[in-house]
């Protein structure tokens, strides 16, 4: 048998169902269940702060990782399972399903942001040759693409082996490294470099002098004897990173992680333990924070490959990143490729053709003619083997290549790469290089228009004081400088060409970059110049004509698991479902995510306290019918202090007189500066819509009273307002506290809803967000839903606001069925500007 049914009967035979209390009882209890109604207002702006920071940062383009992400899902969770409490409380036991909802989602969300350690299973060691696209995750990406390569006719790899993520996995675990890490990093801010730095350097040391277990150590000894056994010479070892998720096409991590190179059997434990705690190099750790990896995924592993005594060496694009159709780029020099890639040597480049017979189309008259004897000789072996790679893998590759002694061929490495097309010069560009050209450079890394201020970095304590939006100005690219870029507007460097591991860390994030441009780090910090990467031009100032044809950035966690995640999380976090309490499905068995929780707890926590009259036979905390001549009814139930003493508690009735709560004082006064002008006129279309949205409320029924269009309520003590309106089809809630600490004071405004279609709702919203960015709110819009907050001011500043969002609440009213009308925005834009600062200028 149902309460509600035995309540019934018990009233037919006679049985009061209203529990008999004393008045101090009755105190008591009231303040118990204010004291859990303000903590559970607390816990739900806790909540959608949280919500809030989660979806600005997945939709304004930062970089943020899965500690972000964890930690705010926890203060999510943690305020909304008080919130279910402290309802629970109030509610005397009532709404226990939530913690069944609750707990499930949470559930679901666990299995989004909760990743252990991949687990890694397979051998310890593989040859080189074996090592192909189907061992991807014993190999890494980088063994794996070139062990397949190795496979291909005409394709020539060096000797080698790799140590497997199985082995390193192994390693971790044997020295208990795992947990270690996660406690050096847990409280590290990605944002503060010299934080950062120092956390990465510890890690690193801790890996460095952890030991190789015995049996890993013996066979790693053995795997080096065996490839000396079958050179049958002596071996050096190019000792190289191959970690998941290194090498594809979202993310080359070009330069970020540690080669050992010349590495003989003494130095083979050092040099392979020296690659693993790369993974956690700052420079790294940043990449993968602004890429969006997952921490827990990146497992290294380690490629051991025989040195190639190399007489030239380069890199190949199988694909011209210039965009010129149908050519492929060799940049090339003297010995091995580690200048080129470092941008520390200077690199010589030819374009060939990417048909057969391969022919030269240009070449930098740089070129030696030894040089260019030689590489006419052996472009065509480069270029026959980059197309043979594309083909194999289906994408353009960057390919690094070394000819040794004996004029063989050997492929070091192949990746897909992202080709960025070169604009020509413009007339527009052409004109601005005769006016204000400070500096012209040979190179473009990657093409674009940026502008900002020059900031020279001549060291790494230099590192620690790069302002953001500054021009990124170096001697030489070199990859240590790439967790610069996620603060720089744009690069140009002194040496390096397009080959270089920094210049395809800034294609990839979209930054511009100049290279070759001898004299830039001579120029002053500070300088406002603007840089046309497109056209390797540096002018004077700030060139509008250039930089409104600039392309907005790639956002270079696009497509990233830590992004994927991100949306999943707030799939489960952020929709909001129930909107109409008076709808039948506004129940707890219906909430569908975190925010339909903390809707339903902060509406029915409310009715708590209006219903406190009807429950107990004690009127004071019953909602009082407020005496005005408005046109809509206005109830105010007192919390704690906010009528005047003496007021009669019997009364269902209070004059504003009778209300001390200077939160509501000010709202209140806003609402009456100016008298409402009644409904906009709409159009037949946007009475179209109002009828339509009149057959989904079912509170609309003329046979049944309807909470669209009765109470409104004030909950009021003499801090503290929070005002519930609803307004037809849309809702509107005011919450402020203001007392006499700065640091506890706030003024939030949740706004959502209307009669009108969706773009007209929008509209609407846009409104309220022009006139309250105005006014200094922080504002957060979701369609038709808006939410402003302004806190820690002065209680002046803060009275002003409620003023400002009272007169907003009664003047937008139905104006959204106007919206889409030419010239309704900015007459009400207008007109609602100039009456608030009339309003507050009264005051003053």
């Amino acid at each position: 048998m149902t309460n509600s049914l035995l309540g019934r009967i018990k009233s037919l035979l006679g049985f009061s169902t209203v529990p008999q209390l004393s008045l101090e009882e009755l105190q008591r209890l009231f303040t118990e269940k204010y004291c859990n109604f303000r903590e559970l207002l607390t816990a739900n702006n806790n909540a959608l702060e949280a919500m809030a920071q989660m979806e600005n940062a997945l939709h304004d383009g930062r970089a943020f990782s899965m500690a972000f992400i964890r930690s705010n899902a926890t203060v999510i969770s943690v305020n909304i399972y008080k919130m279910i409490q402290c309802l629970v409380t109030m509610a005397d036991g009532r709404y226990g399903m939530l913690e069944e909802r609750f707990a499930d989602i949470q559930q679901q969300l666990d299995n989004i942001i909760n990743h252990d350690v991949i687990k890694v299973e397979g051998r310890w060691f593989l040859p080189l040759h074996e090592a192909t696209r189907e061992l991807v995750d014993l190999a890494g990406e980088k063994m794996a693409n070139l062990g397949e390569a190795g496979s291909l006719a005409g394709i020539r790899i060096p000797p080698g082996f790799v140590v497997t993520g199985s082995a390193t996995r192994y390693f971790f675990q044997q020295n208990n490294l795992y947990p270690a890490i996660n406690r050096i990093f847990q409280q590290t801010d990605p944002s503060n470099m010299e934080d950062l730095h120092e956390r990465s350097n510890e890690v690193q040391s801790l890996i460095k002098r952890a030991p190789l277990p015995i049996d890993l150590e013996k066979q790693l000894y053995n795997q080096f004897d065996q490839l000396v056994q079958k050179s049958k010479t002596p071996v050096k070892l190019a000792v190289r990173s191959s970690a998941l998720g290194e090498d594809t096409r979202q993310a080359s991590f070009a330069g970020l992680y540690h080669t050992e190179l010349h590495v003989d059997r003494d130095d083979l434990i050092y040099s392979y333990k020296s690659v693993l705690a790369s993974t956690y190099s700052s420079r790294a750790m940043i990449y993968r924070l602004t890429k969006g990896f997952i921490h827990e995924e990146t497992i290294m592993c380690v490629g051991c490959l025989a040195m190639i005594d190399a007489v030239m060496s380069g890199v190949c694009y199988s694909q011209s990143i210039s965009g010129r159709p149908g050519a492929m780029d060799i940049f090339f020099s003297a010995g091995s490729a580690k200048g080129i890639v470092d941008g520390t040597k200077d690199t010589q480049h030819y374009l060939v053709a990417r048909r057969a017979p391969y022919g030269t189309i240009r070449q930098t008259a740089e070129s030696s003619p030894a040089d260019a004897r030689l590489m006419d000789e052996w472009a065509k072996d480069i270029a026959t083997a980059a197309m043979i790679l594309e083909n194999h893998f289906g994408t353009p590759q960057d390919i690094e290549w070394s000819i040794n002694k004996e004029g063989l061929l050997y492929i070091l490495q192949s990746r897909p790469i992202s080709v960025a097309g070169k604009k020509e010069r413009d007339e527009v560009g052409k004109r601005a290089v005769n006016e204000h050209c400070l500096l012209q450079g040979e190179v473009t890394g990657c093409a674009g228009t940026a502008s900002g201020p020059v900031f020279v970095v001549r060291s790494n304590l230099d590192v620690l004081r790069i302002p953001k939006h500054s021009v990124l100005v170096v001697e030489h690219p070199l990859p240590q400088w790439a967790p610069l870029l996620r603060k720089a507007t744009a690069l140009v460097a002194e040496t390096g060409s397009e080959a270089g591991h920094l210049a395809t860390i800034a294609r990839e994030f979209g930054v511009p970059a100049i290279l070759s441009a001898k004299g830039a780090t001579k120029l002053v910090n500070g300088q406002i110049v603007t840089i046309d990467a497109t056209n390797q031009t540096i002018y004077k100032g700030r060139v509008e004509a250039l930089l409104q044809h600039d392309q907005p950035k790639n956002n270079p966690m696009d497509g990233s698991p830590v992004q994927k995640a991100m949306i999943d999380a707030l799939q489960l976090i952020s929709p909001l479902h129930l909107t109409d309490p008076t709808s039948p499905y506004f129940r707890s068995s219906c909430c569908q995510s975190l925010h339909d929780i903390t809707r339903f707890c902060h509406e029915k926590s409310v009715v708590e306290m209006f219903d406190f009259g009807k429950r107990y036979t004690f009127k004071k905390g019953a909602a009082k019918r407020l005496v005005d001549n408005m046109p809509l009814e206005w109830w105010v139930i007192n919390l704690a202090d906010g009528f005047i003493e003496g007021f009669d508690s019997g009364s269902n009735y209070i004059n504003i007189s009778e209300i001390i709560s200077s939160p509501m004082l000010a709202i209140w006064e806003g609402m009456h500066a100016y008298g409402w002008a009644g409904p906009p006129q709409a159009s037949m279309r946007g009475m179209g819509s109002l009828f339509f949205q009149s057959t989904r409320q079912p509170g609309i029924d003329p046979a049944v009273p309807s909470a669209m269009v009765q109470k409104n309520y004030f909950l009021v003590s003499r801090n503290y307002c929070n005002l519930s309106v609803r307004l037809g089809y849309h809702y509107a809630m005011v919450e402020a506290y203001i007392s006499s600490l700065r640091t506890e004071r706030y003024v939030t405004f949740r706004f959502k809803g209307g009669a009108a279609d969706e773009s007209k709702r929008v509209g609407r919203v846009e409104l309220l967000a022009a006139v309250l960015e105005h006014y200094d709110f922080r504002i957060e819009k979701a369609g038709d839903a808006l939410t402003a907050r302004v806190e820690k001011r002065s209680q002046a500043f803060l009275f002003n606001r409620l003023k400002i969002l009272g007169y907003l609440t009664i003047h937008t009213r139905q104006i959204d069925m106007v919206m889409d009308a030419p010239g309704q925005y900015k007459r009400y834009l207008d007109k609602f500007l100039l009456d608030i600062e009339e309003m507050i200028a009264n005051e003053k």
